[in-house]
């Protein structure tokens, strides 16, 4: 499926939470008026502090990106540490794949992107909702990508996959939303 044959309601009509929007304000301030996206020198871990346990930095690879950040928070919710792991191996294929296809359309159109998705886990549905922010170190090429995460519908923050071979299932997705969002 193509991103042209999506029809999810628009992501600007969906409320951020309040982390994601403190990301996407702060990245757009970084960017400035002239620039698609800022580079990562731009952006200092020290002007997000209360931020940086739900984000993750991302390199564009060839036909992948690998997690080459991963804040502290996102690693106990994962339950387990994905720095260095590419998204391909990271999720199962049909979560990973709408993350990735959302990714590349940020990518190609040097846009940000919101996502919205609810996958069963062990423990009951638990909604993802992700801002994808691209970064350029490179004069017009998008080569990283700043996310955010934030998830709700468990009661506790103990690891969302303890045991992640087994954890979420391939067809665990129950529900996926996506689009641009507006700054």
């Amino acid at each position: 499926m193509g991103i042209a044959e999506l029809e999810y309601p628009s992501a600007m009509t969906m409320p951020l939470d309040a982390r994601l929007r403190s990301l996407l304000d702060y990245w757009n301030s970084r960017r400035g008026p002239d620039r698609a996206a800022p580079a990562r020198a731009d952006l200092s871990p020290a002007d997000v502090p209360d931020l940086l346990p739900w984000i993750m930095l991302l390199d564009a690879v060839e036909d992948d990106y690998r997690h080459r950040l991963v804040g502290t928070g996102l690693d106990g919710l994962f339950g387990r540490p994905l720095t260095g792991v590419t998204l391909s191996n990271a999720w199962p294929a049909r979560l990973g794949g709408h993350w990735r296809q959302w990714m590349d359309h940020a990518c190609r159109q040097k846009v940000p992107v919101g996502t919205w998705a609810t996958i069963a886990t062990k423990r009951g549905p638990l909604r993802l909702d992700t801002v994808i922010l691209p970064l350029s170190n490179q004069p017009d090429q998008i080569d990283m990508l700043l996310c955010g995460v934030s998830g709700s519908g468990l009661r506790r923050l103990k690891p969302l996959f303890p045991h992640a071979s087994n954890a979420v299932i391939e067809d665990a997705l129950l529900h996926f939303d996506a689009g641009e969002l507006t700054v």
